[in-house]
This record gives C-alpha cells, structure tokens and sequence, in this order.
C-alpha cells in the first residue's frame, strides 16, 4: 500500500470505478459496507490513532471525486484540502433494554437508514462509525463508495485499519492538520483544466484502441473471441426477469447469518465440486423457499449475476489494491429444484459451462466502452442491462486469521454489498477465520420479511449441510 496524501495527484476513474460513479443514484446507492462485531469496546484514542494510520497508508481514504465542469473531462480523484478526520469516524449508541438474543437484529435495524444514505459527494467517499452495544460490547460499521474499490480491495482498507494482534502496530502522532478552506477555483480555470484534461482522456483512449487493434492483427482470430463474447454478454440483457418484483423503493433493510466452513468444505469434497457451487446451492434453495412463501410458486430459475475476481491469487487478502477489478457470470440459477444434492449438480453444470465462457473476457472491455459514453447515456445503459437481473451473489475472498482494532479482536465480519433496481435482494459471502459470514442487502419495498428470508437461507445451508459425509 502507498504512503502519502496524494497530494497533487489528480487521478481519473478508471472506466470499471466510473461505472459505480456515474450509476449511484436515489435507488441504487452503491455502497460497500461491513459489520465487525468486537469482543470489547475499542480504546477512543487507539481506534482514533488506527483510523488515522489508514488515511495515511491509503491515499484514497483522503481523496474525494471532482467532477469537470459539463462533463468534459473524465472525473479525477484529487485530495481534499477540507479533510476531517471526525466527519467520518462517528460514535453511536443502542439502547440498553436490547437484551442480547434480539441485539444483532437491532443492530442491523440500526445501520439500515445508515447505510442507504447518500455519500457527501464533495467529501471522501467513507465512514467508520463505532456502535456502543449493551452489556459492555461493541461494534464498527465501515462503508465506502464502490467507485473506491470491490469487495476484494476493500480488503486493503481492512488491512490498513486493523492489526495482526492486540497491541498492534505503533501509530502515527495525533494529526497536526487541521481541516483546511474550502477552495473555490474561478470557473475559467476549472474549464481550461477540464480542456486540458480531456485532451489526456482522449490521447489516453486513443493510445488503447491502438493497442488493441495491434493486438487483433498479431493474433485475428481474438476478433472472432471478441465477437463471441460480445454476443454471448449481451444475449442474457435480452431477456425479461422472471421474477418481477411488484414494487421497488430505497430502503434497506440488512441482516446477517454466518455458517462454519467445515461442513461446508466436506460437503463440497462429497459433493465433488468447488466452494462457491456449496454456496449457490444454500443460496438458491433459500430463494426457492422465499418465493414460495411470497406465492411464486410457478419460478423455476433467477437469472444471476455473481462477480468474479480478477486479481491473481497473492493479491486477494490483505495485500490486495484499491479500485474494481472483476468479471462476472450470469447464469440461471435453479430454484425449483428443492433437493439439494441434484440443484448442486445442476448448478455445478452451469458453472462448468461458464468458467471458459466468452463474455468473461468482454466484460471488462464492457466497461471501457461505456466509459466513452455521457453520463447520461452511460447511466441510462447500466439501468437497462439491470433491467433483466433477479439476483445478485456475490462471494469476496476473506482472510483466515483473526483480527483487531483499537485493542479489540473483531469476532464476526458481516459483508454487505449493493442490491440494484429490480432485484430483492443482494447476498455477500465472506470467510473470516473458520466461519462464512452472509450479509443480505434488502429493497424493503419487495422483500419486506427480511428475518424470515435470512431464517430461509439458514434452514437452506442446514439442509446442505446434511449431506456431507456421516450426517
């Protein structure tokens, strides 16, 4: 990780992070988020020094998007000379008549309106917010902007923010700058630097389309690949959603559940296939569960998207860069099916039939397309190809040892990722330590009942659970 303010850096998006920039709007906000539960409430003065530490080591964290004047230039991130370390790490507090057993869907009942709204966009793109929980407990609820990193990179924040032991690391000295003025530059000078950097946007541009032409005459039949891809990304936008919710809105509602990794890797070894099949087939029996309950009982498939990382396999954890980068797979996820041994060999099939598919390769180039695009038309083009999406599973590699900040040792972390319209519901995966830790992101406008569809997931996963060996 990078050291320093980035001061006077100025940094376009890159096309994948300006797709999150330009799509965040009042029914999609687009935000990351986890849910540390900690076996005691972190030091004031430690968690302080901690937070301070990683605005240091990662430059972003001190950054906020500027905007150029009528869109003629790419967004840039450049430092905020405003920066204020209290602005985003807060404190709050829960009631003390939650008795322990109803305090875990209180505090996500608490983080909801938290969560769902707007980031200043004048501001980083962040906040950190310890929750005083009763009986002496604590918790910290982090959240950034997607447009900062995916589930995977936000793992660097993580890194940044937290400590290998108890006593951790030493910190920095209490920060001497204060926040500074606000600058207001005159428009003319704001224009003639978006002019400018246009020219670079455009010569940037230019520079790749060149290579990539160069790339197709060394080798023509990639044209063909492309083409393939190209076809094959766009065939599933196509199609209409199976199951249309009746209403959309933009509240949210969360929750979180979390299954031991041991059966669930013998599972997976009886079973004779990867983690992640494991994982769809509890997802999609709980959303089988959840549509017949809601009377849908005539939906056989969702069709899904779940992301792909593409960072090597030494960059997922701790060590892993800011910024988005990831393909995905859409496929038909079968939620008929209620037997679970044969919806996994069903799933395992399609994912089978996904690991070469050629879109995974055009996805990214998807992306840089769109980049081109006005922000209008940009946005209009990413709300239509949501417009056919029924679900979104997401699972973000995590790290297996524990954790602490500000003096205390985190023992659970909840992932929370963005749901998009049309789609009830988001479900992150993420293993810490020995345990999958689920976070749902729910419209509470079509899914109103999230503690009954997060009791449906849980009974789900049971049922996997059951066929591993000797159940």
């Amino acid at each position: 990780m990078e050291k320093g303010h980035g001061v006077g850096v100025r940094e376009p998006l890159t096309p994948e992070d300006l797709t999150w920039w330009y799509s965040d709007q009042p029914r999609q906000r687009n935000t990351m988020a986890m849910l540390m539960l900690l076996d005691r409430a972190p030091d004031p003065e430690r968690l302080r020094g901690t937070v301070l530490r990683a605005a240091e080591l990662v430059p972003r964290l001190r950054q906020r998007v500027v905007d150029a004047p009528f869109d003629l230039a790419i967004p840039r991130w450049e430092r905020d000379p405003t920066f204020d370390l209290d602005y985003h790490l807060r404190r709050y507090s829960l009631h003390a008549g939650v008795s322990a057993r109803d305090d875990l869907a209180e505090l996500f009942r608490a983080i909801g309106p938290i969560y769902e709204r707007p980031f200043d966009r004048t501001r980083p793109l962040w906040e950190i917010i310890e929750i005083d929980r009763p009986e002496g407990r604590s918790a910290l609820f982090c959240r950034l902007h997607h447009s900062i990193a995916d589930g995977v990179g936000a793992n660097a924040v993580l890194g940044a923010l937290t400590d290998a032991d108890r006593d951790g690391a030493p910190l920095p000295p209490p920060d001497p700058e204060p926040p500074g003025a606000w600058p207001e530059p005159r428009f003319a000078e704001r224009l003639s630097q978006a002019m400018r950097d246009r020219i670079a946007d455009e010569y940037d541009r230019a520079r790749g389309a060149a290579g990539g032409l160069l790339g197709l005459a060394r080798k023509p039949a990639r044209l063909l690949d492309f083409a393939r891809g190209g076809q094959a990304l766009s065939e599933p936008f196509m199609e209409l959603s199976t199951s249309p919710p009746s209403a959309y809105g933009r509240a949210r509602r969360l929750a979180g559940l979390s299954v031991d990794f041991e059966p669930l890797r013998a599972v997976r070894d009886e079973l004779g296939g990867r983690t992640v099949e494991v994982m769809l087939t509890g997802v999609a029996g709980a959303m089988g569960k959840w549509h017949r309950h809601a009377g849908r009982k005539d939906v056989e498939s969702l069709l899904t998207t779940v992301p792909i990382n593409l960072r090597a396999r030494n960059a997922q954890g701790l060590e892993a860069g800011l910024g988005n980068q990831v393909t995905a797979i859409i496929m038909r996820l079968p939620i008929a099916e209620r037997d679970p041994r044969r919806r996994f060999e069903e799933i395992h099939r399609t994912v089978e039939a996904h690991r070469d598919h050629p879109a995974l390769d055009v996805f990214p180039l998807f992306s840089h397309m769109l980049a081109t695009l006005p922000r209008r038309v940009h946005r209009a083009a990413v709300l239509a190809a949501q417009g056919a999406m029924d679900l979104i599973v997401t699972n973000i590699p995590g790290i297996r040892v524990p954790r602490y900040v500000g003096g205390s040792e985190i023992t659970a972390a909840y992932p929370i990722a963005p749901t998009v319209p049309h789609c009830p519901v988001s479900i992150a995966l993420y293993g810490y330590r020995e345990q999958l830790f689920i976070g749902l992101d729910a419209d509470g406008t079509s899914m109103t009942e999230i503690d009954v569809f997060s009791e449906m997931l849980e009974e789900a996963f049971a049922e996997l659970i059951e066929l591993r060996p000797g159940s």
